[in-house]
């Protein structure tokens, strides 16, 4: 009974306290009592300026309640703009116990409403939100306040702007309503609902206690799960300094059943697929960040791998390695439609619109991929091997490799922006490729059958596609061994044209391929025939010409020599001219007899002169090896006035006997 008594008497004995109290703290002037020390404080914590507008009103009946209106907190004197923060009204409800005995503010329940949030970073990307050191504390006798407890927070109609300084790009949020709730000393409940592009976005979860967020070093740990335009997102960890974006530790993983939608969040074109990303982020998130054992699966597409981004150099870079089962390029990119030509467009296949050589100096980056399978709309390379760097504006891919079609294809590639104009070089050497269907894919005309190499050294320099190909310099050489000639040809360049150029194929169906040999010299866009020899069934064609990049125009001669003697009157030269966009074809009658015939192509292209000898002295030699090998040794020029003709003439041998085999 003394027990109960005494138990009583101290609960009697706190609501008379808490009564008294309660009283005595309502008649005071509490915004003339702590105005000044509640902003005092915020300035010593933060180091910024807490400007309170409007009255600071304290109520006791029924509850303990605070009303402050028109609050704001100033920005860095960096900052764009005064303030970092802009609330219409905030009102708490207070536990009166812990003010009374110990002077230390706890809510029972904080509600912000109407605010207005700027996030910004600077041109370093130093954020706004990070705080000068705090001051050293007060003394216990100067009338401070401690940072104040809260079990629940609540934040209504609240606009949040971040502008990002380094990128100048700007993104708005709207929040309707935020919640955070739990114990002063223990991990706080999360939920949130917001607006961003119009589409909804929802979070809940479960994050450290508030406290720890003004500790730097203590683990800060997050649960949560983020909704947004049909996405599933969570994000499991913690952080050393969130504040600060240090010490990341965080599994991370989404999925969905359409990334198109989440692409328009962000102004992005994406395809209609079901997709999964998972991966574990490490580092700081403003110096270098790690993704640890990366998935990616958009369709068809998977990839896996490892990244870094480091963003507090010159520029940011990433540095990843990539390997992938598949990349389905018809499905990422969508349907390759073709742009439809705008009235008063030039007649050009090459464009003249200046290429984002800006966008080369915006990042670095050193990327190595593997790749079983790319799908592409034209062609479908298997086995790719590629090592990107970019380094302050010069892009590099070296080298590159992949299989195609049985045949394989290797070769680098860098294009500089570090000059005016920016410059290109690339070198390809491409073996045993099925040229017809590459030819079809490419162009849409299916007149080839048959493998061959080409290879090419190319460069030259401008601000376009168009400037590039004007400048161009070079080689280019392509060996073809057996194949089919079809008699769609016919189609493109004319049956009248064809009837009369191609008198000895009336009647078939299509020709026989034996080799073809073709090698260009590339001087200032313009390419020069050095070797031009196509050797069918029926005829031994000798050509020779320029193709003239700068203009886009051809100036082609094909000659040819039919194997059959009463066919040799019908032999009548084809000039090939007009543009690349419309080509022109037109047979040339001034050489239809034999004679006049082998005295015109002896005179266009000395290659035509051997084709009798070899014809009757190949032997199990085709006529493309023996034809360039005689040029070769009859040329009566050394290899180097030749430019090297006499090793391009074993190479170009060698090239053919190995597609024959």
């Amino acid at each position: 009974m003394r027990l109960k008594a005494i138990l009583l008497g101290v609960v009697a004995g706190v609501a008379v306290i808490g009564t008294v109290g309660g009283i005595m703290l309502g008649r005071m002037d509490f915004d003339t009592y702590y105005r000044g020390a509640i902003l005092k404080k915020v300035a010593q914590t933060t180091g910024r300026t807490l400007v309170i507008g409007g009255e600071l009103k304290l109520g006791f009946l029924p509850a303990p309640a605070l009303t402050v209106k028109d609050v704001s907190l100033s920005n860095p004197d960096r900052a764009a703009t005064a303030h970092m923060v802009e609330i219409g009204e905030l009102s708490a409800q207070i536990a009166l116990l812990p003010l009374l005995f110990t002077g230390k503010l706890h809510f029972d329940r904080l509600v912000l409403k109407d605010v207005d949030l700027k996030l910004a970073t600077d041109a370093n990307g130093r954020g706004n939100w990070l705080f000068g050191a705090p001051e050293q504390s007060p003394h216990p006798d100067d009338g401070g306040l401690d940072v104040p407890s809260f079990d629940q927070i609540t934040l209504r109609n609240i606009g949040v702007t971040y502008d990002d300084g380094q990128t100048h790009k700007k993104t708005a949020i709207s929040i309707g309503e935020f919640l955070l709730s739990g114990s002063p000393t223990g991990p706080m409940k999360v939920s949130a609902a917001a607006l961003y592009q119009d589409q909804p976005v929802t979070v809940k979860g479960t994050v450290g206690e508030l406290s720890s967020l003004m500790n730097p070093g203590r683990p800060y740990r997050i649960d949560a799960v983020v909704t947004a335009a049909g996405a599933t997102v969570k994000v499991v960890g913690g952080m050393a300094e969130p504040l600060a974006g240090r010490g990341l530790d965080l599994t991370v993983s989404a999925e969905g059943k359409d990334i198109s939608a989440i692409g328009k969040l962000f102004a992005v074109q994406l395809p209609k697929s079901p997709y999964q990303f998972s991966t574990i982020v490490g580092g700081d998130a403003g110096g270098t960040m790690t993704l640890k054992t990366v998935r990616v699966a958009i369709g068809a597409t998977t990839l896996s791998g490892e990244a870094r981004l480091t963003v507090n150099g010159p520029r940011p870079k990433l540095g990843a390695t990539v390997d992938a089962a598949q990349i389905d390029l018809t499905e990422l990119l969508g349907p390759n439609e073709k742009t439809p030509r705008h009235p008063g467009a030039d007649d050009r296949v090459f464009d003249k619109e200046p290429l984002p050589l800006a966008a080369l100096r915006l990042a670095d980056a050193d990327i190595t991929l593997h790749a079983a399978l790319v799908k592409g709309a034209a062609i479908t390379p298997r086995n790719l091997a590629a090592h990107l760097t970019l380094d302050d504006g010069t892009l590099r891919i070296k080298p590159f490799a992949f299989d195609l079609d049985g045949g394989h294809v290797g070769g680098n590639l860098e294009l500089s922006s570090r000059q005016t104009p920016a410059l290109l070089a690339l070198d390809f050497d491409a073996k045993h490729l099925e040229l017809g269907r590459l030819l079809f894919l490419l162009s849409g005309d299916d007149i080839l059958e048959g493998r061959g190499d080409l290879a090419v050294t190319a460069h030259g320099g401008g601000a376009s596609v168009r400037a590039i190909m004007a400048t161009l310099g070079g080689t280019s050489s392509l060996v073809m061994g057996h194949g089919i000639i079809k008699n769609r040809y016919a189609d493109l360049v004319g049956a009248d044209v064809f009837r009369e150029a191609f008198a000895w194929t009336q009647g078939k169906q299509d020709t026989k391929l034996i080799c073809m040999v073709s090698r260009f010299d590339i001087r200032n866009g313009l390419a020069t025939s050095r070797d031009l020899l196509i050797d069918t069934e029926d005829v031994t064609i000798v050509g020779e010409g320029t193709v003239n990049f700068a203009s886009e125009r051809l100036d082609l001669e094909l000659t040819p020599r039919p194997k059959e003697i009463s066919l040799l009157n019908l032999a009548m030269p084809l000039d090939i001219g007009g543009t690349f966009r419309r080509p022109s074809f037109q047979p040339n009658r001034l050489a239809m007899a034999k004679d006049v015939a082998k005295g015109v192509a002896t005179w266009i292209n000395p290659l035509f002169a051997l084709v009798p000898m070899v014809l009757a002295s190949a032997d199990d030699k085709t006529p493309c090896i023996a034809a360039i090998e005689m040029r070769g040794n009859r040329g009566g020029r050394s290899d180097a006035a030749e430019g090297g003709i006499g090793g391009a003439v074993k190479g170009l041998g060698r090239s053919i006997e190995n597609i024959f085999k």
